[in-house]
């Protein structure tokens, strides 16, 4: 078999093809094998071996075109995997900017509801301490006169005036035990009476004044007398 030229096995080969062939050429065809084979010096074990081989190559070369097309498959679908991968990657990317764009914004409009808050808390405290203002305005505007009701002189002690008596005005008005509208009244005191007077006070945001009457100490508002 060392001594076959290419031009030998391509023609055994031919012949060998013609086997398979129709009406009397595969018939010819196993004859001229046969003359070939002896001719080239060929034994039928030789020539079992020569199939058997090329066989078993055909089918090696067979399975690595398979594998191949399996890897060639295999690449293919890892590509698209890491296709999609990466579109899943960009589309999770653009989720977390949307994210971090939406938690700016609440926190923008947050510190400017803080603002507007604070902005409104400043105006009601301005708007409540000007009503205050008028409100004391126009008590001390309507009880202030009624201080110096007569024009007398009022006594002054260490820069605060002292009163002697108090003149109840425009109606009866109630004795309290203590210096609070809704304490007890110990009397009632007429329209016209004079009580004496101990001393003023303020007591919440009201002025008060101490006054004795029949020897019985008490207070009323100064809004209710006339002090001289």
């Amino acid at each position: 078999m060392s001594n076959l030229t290419d031009d030998d096995i391509d023609g055994l080969a031919n012949r060998l093809a013609l086997l398979a062939a129709d009406n009397g050429e595969a018939e010819n065809a196993g004859r001229a094998v046969g003359v070939l084979a002896r001719k080239l010096g060929l034994t039928g074990g030789q020539l079992k071996a020569m199939f058997l081989e090329g066989a078993r190559n055909g089918g090696g070369t067979a399975k690595a075109a398979t594998m191949t097309a399996r890897l060639a498959a295999l690449e293919t679908e890892a590509e698209a995997l890491r296709d999609t991968l990466r579109k899943q990657e960009h589309a999770q990317r653009a989720l977390q900017r949307d994210r971090d764009a939406l938690f700016d914004e609440v926190e923008a409009l947050n510190n400017a509801l803080s603002r507007r808050r604070a902005a409104r808390r400043t105006r009601w405290g301005a708007v409540a301490l000007a009503g205050l203002v008028v409100l004391s305005v126009v008590w001390l505007a309507s009880v202030g006169p009624r201080l110096h009701l007569g024009g007398e002189r009022v006594e002054m002690v260490n820069g605060v005036p002292v009163y002697h008596v108090a003149v109840v005005h425009d109606r009866a008005v109630a004795l309290r035990r203590q210096p609070d509208p809704a304490a007890e009244a110990l009397a009632t005191v007429a329209i016209g009476t004079k009580l004496t007077v101990h001393k003023t006070l303020w007591h919440g945001f009201q002025q008060w004044v101490e006054v004795e009457l029949n020897g019985q100490t008490g207070y009323v508002l100064s809004a209710d007398v006339d002090l001289s």
